[in-house]
């Protein structure tokens, strides 16, 4: 039956140019949607969500499908990233994505590559806060993680 109800939203998006349909989550920041007839890969500008083998990863992969996953989004691109995935803000329900995501804790704000440097302001307010991964004081970000080896990372799960 929910693949049923899925197919019915993909066909209602193909005929509606300006709707995206989130159809996977990968992860935090990574999301697959149907626009116009095809199937597009989404990376989520100005954040970088926790790896799936990093700590919350998980849990922030679940807390974001339920916000986003069988949801009609607005997408602004943006550009492509070097893995050839599009990368783009998205809007659901009238909110900015990337703001949710790093007001919950589920993001850190990815200055590097930012349009938006207001995103600090939020990620301040949820490390206060303790929202979501903030409850843990030894969180690595997911760009310093990725460079990691296993032992390194073993060292760095401090939250577990």
């Amino acid at each position: 039956m929910k693949y049923l109800q899925l197919f019915f939203l993909i066909i209602a998006t193909s005929f509606t140019t300006s709707a995206q349909l989130v159809v996977q989550v990968y992860d935090g920041d990574t999301y697959r949607i149907f626009h116009q007839g095809k199937f597009q890969i989404i990376r989520l500008a100005n954040v970088d969500a926790p790896e799936l083998s990093q700590y919350y990863g998980r849990l922030v992969k679940t807390e974001v499908s339920k916000l986003i996953l069988t949801k009609i989004v607005r997408i602004e691109v943006y550009g492509k990233d070097r893995y050839g995935r599009t990368v783009a803000k998205i809007t659901v329900a009238g909110k900015s994505l990337d703001s949710i995501l790093i007001s919950s804790g589920w993001a850190w704000h990815w200055l590097e590559y930012s349009h938006n440097k207001t995103l600090s302001v939020y990620e301040r307010l949820a490390i206060e806060a303790s929202n979501g991964m903030w409850k843990c004081k030894h969180n690595v970000p997911p760009w310093i993680w990725r460079k990691l080896n296993k032992k390194q990372k073993r060292l760095n799960e401090m939250c577990r």
